[in-house]
């Protein structure tokens, strides 16, 4: 379980933990898309997980079915600092949201995750109770009664959902009856320098246009950072992590190196600049600003000084040699 940490001793903590709040955390291992909303510490959490569009063998994937939701539902998840064993179910849950209470549906260990567990529907009024909680009470039985902070609960909620809810649709899920189909959000991309931006609809239309339909690009197939010193975020993109819809195989990669694009910000996010690697990560140069490292195999860094990063000049890419 993520932190299984005494929540006794996290209460004591509590100007420390204020000041954290709740987290979305979205991640693609090639086997699940998995959404999980967390609080640092916390033997908490909210988790939702869809098929992969990846499709990779099966003994690629990280986890076995049976550690995560069926579709459109969020799996509780709770760690035995909060809730003690007492047998192998748990009947006595119940979560006061405000006001209101909430019975939650028996629990149950999970050894794997050394957590008690329940999926609930995504159209759980409770569930939908929580993205605008100002309080929340979890009573376990007559043993305790433990208050859970709220700050960020209901956007690291929505983010999670939303990001799962786009995996389901994208994997031929359609949404039950009371729940919606999510927006298409595009992805959020970490930058080296800091912050987050959304990923420019060109990038998206070019890899749309690439495969000949819908593109599905995982957020670990990003990256983002200055690298022509515009002031606007620059974005890379790995190929290796792009999935054609319709498609099981990686159009665009050999049997280890794959393409890499290269979107500047100065030229619109259009046209490309086209490479071939293993991977291509954002460095930082003696010059306070950015470049770029390439990777590959002996037939690329053979032709190409894989040592030697690669900087922003004008309207191109040139190598910044010794």
């Amino acid at each position: 379980m993520r932190g299984s940490l005494l929540f006794a001793l996290l209460l004591t903590a509590a100007g420390r933990l204020a000041a954290q709040g709740w987290q979305a955390e979205l991640s693609d291992d090639g086997g699940y898309a998995i959404g999980t909303a967390l609080y640092s510490g916390l033997p908490l959490v909210f988790d939702c997980a869809a098929r992969s569009v990846q499709n990779p063998l099966p003994a690629d994937r990280m986890w076995p079915d049976y550690t995560h939701a069926p579709p459109w539902q969020v799996l509780i998840g709770a760690g035995d600092a909060l809730v003690r064993a007492s047998g192998a179910e748990r009947a006595d849950i119940l979560l006061l949201v405000d006001q209101t209470g909430y019975r939650l549906p028996p629990l149950r260990w999970n050894g794997m995750d050394e957590a008690w567990q329940v999926a609930l529907s995504m159209g759980d009024p409770m569930l939908a109770a929580l993205r605008s909680a100002s309080r929340l009470v979890m009573q376990v039985g007559t043993e305790a009664a433990w208050e859970i902070p709220v700050a960020g609960l209901g956007a690291a909620l929505d983010a999670a959902q939303a990001y799962c809810g786009a995996a389901w649709v994208a994997a031929g899920e359609a949404p039950p009856p009371g729940i919606a189909a999510p927006p298409a959000a595009p992805p959020a991309l970490p930058s080296p320098q800091g912050g987050a931006f959304a990923l420019p609809s060109q990038i998206q239309a070019h890899a749309d246009a690439k495969c000949e339909g819908r593109a599905t690009i995982s957020p670990d197939a990003l990256q983002a950072g200055d690298l022509d010193g515009d002031g606007a975020p620059d974005v890379v993109m790995d190929w290796g992590g792009v999935q054609c819809a319709g498609r099981t195989s990686r159009l665009f990669c050999g049997a280890a190196n794959c393409s890499l694009d290269v979107f500047a910000s100065s030229r619109g996010y259009g046209d490309p600049i086209h490479m071939l690697g293993t991977a291509l990560t954002f460095v930082a140069l003696p010059s306070g600003g950015l470049g770029l490292k390439l990777d590959g195999t002996y037939s690329i860094c053979g032709e190409t000084d894989c040592d030697a990063p690669f900087v922003w000049s004008g309207n191109r890419l040139v190598q910044l040699k010794p």
